[in-house]
Parts: C-alpha cells; sequence; structure tokens
C-alpha cells in the first residue's frame, strides 16, 4: 500500500483527506489474480496533547477505483491471455486511525496505523459470475466467486510530520 494524508486539526478536533493506492496479488499454480484498488477517504479526527500528543478518528470512503485482472497461463510457460474483470461501479466502506505524535521546535513528528474496510462488488448484470471470468484454458475448469460481493480489510503503518502554529 501507499497513499497519503492531510489533516487539519484545530484544538482537538480536525478534518483530513486520505488516499490510499493498494496493490494484491494471488497466485495459483495456472492463475494469477491482480488487483489495484485506489482509494479516497474523508476524516474526522480528535485530539489530545501538547508535547506528546494523540489522535484517533475514522473516514468515510468518498470515491475510488478498482482494476483486477486475471492472468492465465500454461504451468508459467505459455502465456495464453490478460482478461480484466468487470467491476460494478460499488465502491464503499470505512477506516479507523490512530496517530502518536511528539512536538518539536515547530513540527511534530508523527506514527499511526490505519484499518480501512473496503466493500466493492462484481458486475453480474447477466446473472453469471462465471461468465465474466471463462474457464481456464489450462484444464477448462470455471474460475468463479461464490459471491459478487467483495469485503477486503487492508491496514497501513503511517509515518509522518506535522507542523505546529
Amino acid at each position: 500500500s501507499s497513499g497519503g494524508s492531510l489533516y487539519f486539526l484545530f484544538k482537538s478536533i480536525g478534518l483530513g483527506y486520505t488516499t490510499i493506492t493498494t496493490k494484491m496479488e494471488k497466485t495459483g499454480e495456472n492463475l494469477k489474480e491482480t488487483t489495484t484498488l485506489k482509494t479516497n477517504f474523508a476524516d474526522v479526527a480528535f485530539g489530545i496533547g501538547e508535547n506528546y500528543s494523540f489522535m484517533w478518528g475514522a473516514g468515510i470512503l468518498t470515491g475510488g477505483e478498482q482494476k483486477r485482472f486475471f492472468d492465465y497461463n500454461d504451468k508459467g510457460t505459455n502465456q495464453q491471455g490478460n482478461k480484466p474483470l468487470s467491476m460494478d461501479n460499488y465502491l464503499g466502506g470505512h477506516s479507523l486511525f490512530f496517530v502518536l505524535g511528539h512536538h518539536g521546535f515547530g513540527f511534530e513528528t508523527l506514527l499511526g496505523y490505519r484499518v480501512n474496510f473496503i466493500k466493492s462488488r462484481l458486475d453480474d448484470s447477466e446473472g453469471k459470475i462465471p461468465s465474466h471470468m471463462g474457464k481456464s484454458p489450462t484444464d477448462d475448469e470455471v474460475v468463479s466467486y461464490e459471491s459478487p460481493d467483495i469485503r477486503l480489510t487492508t491496514a497501513q503503518v503511517q509515518l509522518g510530520i506535522g507542523f505546529t502554529f
């Protein structure tokens, strides 16, 4: 995962914006699934402390995009194609986070942790998810999911710097 956050904290309450790009890869014997998920969160934060500070909060997913591809091959030797998986427009979720800070001279060093709960949906407009994924060319078995709904939990360690004024 990679990304960034920007927060404005006024006394003990603040607003923020976070963007995160997560890349995932699942590999099987004849199939590799690659997912790139870009998410944007609107955050609300609460903070306490002066020399040492603690900030915690939550975010709502406000937008993003996802791309998912299946790479089929024959035991890693003969590439048979790269098929995109149709995704519905639905992308939702929320996040929870906390950040510890140490106040310096006009700045603050920050260390935090964030957990994101993301929901997405495969396009099942034809009522048959396997038709969107096709069959594995090596063993002719249908590649499918049990449900069109996908729930992901991602987590990030956050490092940063804050400016105090």
